[in-house]
């Protein structure tokens, strides 16, 4: 065969095959869908550094890696400091935990990732005096619909009720589901919900999602019913940047051409929304520039934090760099707002807070202090006493600090000394009378 002829059939078969790889990934046809699934695999979550060991280590169910992290460097620990009694799988150690005699006296409920013996995810309910009072063990692998692995999903958005009953979501994962206080499912819906659930009333609740598909990050804000997990109304990112065309802070993630302007990145990494809380009506009165049901956004890409009017749509207030890749943003009883600062890259986390009036802002939390950093993920919550209770979410912590700055209530998640710690995504305090008619739950 003459070296002309091999080019040539050498040629045909690349075209062929490029046109073929071509008609197989606009149809979906063997092998492009296994191919796009070993991509994903080996290049894993964005927001994960684990090796293809790792990943492996973790698909197999040998080691949960895609969920392990660095504990906090803490020097001396161990006064004070006790295992709890939770049954965990045999291939972790249970969690520590200290709890001063002078800390709040109340509930405190922490939802992640536990590893237990029958699931990897998990909320528990720590009572008053310390003990471990109720477990949920939690699963999102019951669908009727196709779903990743517990394995390949990380518990990120929750809520609790006066009866009880959690609300549970997770980033990459497919549902979102409410359990009550005995454990059995009341609803579960498909849908991408992801990073936080927040509380109207014990009526309905604020979540970010999509329309209804399994994605990494949906770019809609729906108002959800408590009782059976419907959609009540939904606003998309679009809607908020077609109803406020006199201000561009949506914008900011965007290349320009003469035609105009494109987003560099799309969907929702272009902003990564993480947050929504509405105004309590409790603390209305503390924000006259505000209503009672404002939202307050946090979206991390462009380090944005505005309130928005959910009727009108209209953005009545934003501060935009302040904070590195902050999430959860909080209402108070002093009418200022705080704020969750990774500080991104910058070797410790922090709280901060801002009067919406004046746009001073101050740190109310040093992360230094605390050898406090979390570079992703992360809540807290000011309690009625002035403890601050922080979720450091990267670490698997979950840390309370009084006006002092003593430490009084301290959560390590640590799984091996060879092997860190698990991610813990929330935790919340209770006070004592916050349950309403708690059931007696079958052993």
């Amino acid at each position: 065969m003459k070296p002309i002829q091999v080019l040539a059939i050498v040629w045909l078969v690349v075209v062929g095959a490029g046109l073929y790889g071509m008609k197989a990934a606009e149809q979906g046809w063997w092998p492009y869908p296994t191919l796009k699934e070993v991509e994903a695999f080996l290049a894993g979550n964005e927001e994960e550094s684990t090796t293809l060991t790792e990943k492996v280590q973790n698909d197999l169910g040998l080691l949960p890696a895609r969920h392990l992290v660095p504990p906090p460097n803490l020097e001396g620990i161990g006064a004070g400091y006790e295992f709890i009694e939770l049954d965990v799988s045999d291939r972790r150690a249970p969690p520590v935990m200290m709890l001063a005699d002078d800390a709040p006296y109340g509930y405190r409920v922490i939802y992640g990732v536990f590893d237990l013996p029958d699931a990897l995810h998990a909320a528990i309910l720590i009572d008053p005096e310390g003990q471990v009072q109720r477990v949920w063990p939690l699963s999102q692998e019951d669908v009727d619909w196709a779903h990743p692995a517990d394995a390949n999903v990380f518990p990120h958005g929750f809520e609790i009720l006066k009866d009880g009953s959690i609300i549970v979501a997770y980033d990459h994962g497919t549902s979102m589901t409410r359990y009550d206080y005995c454990g059995n499912a009341l609803w579960q819906v498909m849908g991408g919900f992801h990073h936080s659930i927040d509380l109207v009333d014990e009526d309905s609740f604020w979540v970010w999602g999509n329309d209804g598909q399994p994605s990494q990050f949906g770019n809609i804000m729906h108002e959800v019913a408590v009782a059976d997990g419907s959609i009540r109304r939904s606003i998309s990112i679009t809607d908020m940047i077609d109803s406020n065309p006199e201000i561009d802070i949506f914008g900011i993630r965007q290349a320009d051409e003469q035609a105009g302007s494109r987003f560099i990145i799309t969907g929702g990494g272009a902003w990564h929304q993480n947050d929504i809380d509405p105004l309590p009506a409790s603390l209305a009165d503390q924000y006259p520039q505000f209503e009672a049901g404002d939202l307050l956004v946090s979206m991390r890409s462009p380090n944005l934090v505005y309130v928005v009017d959910p009727e009108t749509v209209r953005v009545k207030w934003w501060r935009q760099g302040l904070t590195r890749r902050q999430h959860d943003p909080d209402w108070n009883d002093r009418g200022t707002i705080t704020i969750f600062d990774n500080n991104m890259h910058r070797g410790f986390s922090h709280i901060v807070e801002i009067d919406p009036v004046t746009m001073e802002s101050r740190r109310i939390l040093n992360g230094e202090r605390y050898s406090f950093y979390t570079w992703h993920r992360g809540k807290h919550q000011q309690l009625d006493s002035g403890h601050l209770l922080v979720t450091s979410a990267a670490q698997g912590r979950v840390f309370e600090a009084a006006p002092d700055g003593s430490l009084t209530f301290d959560f390590l998640n640590l799984y091996a000394p060879e092997h860190g710690a698990l991610v813990l995504s929330e935790a919340r305090f209770l006070p004592a009378d916050y349950f309403e008619d708690l059931p007696t739950c079958e052993p």
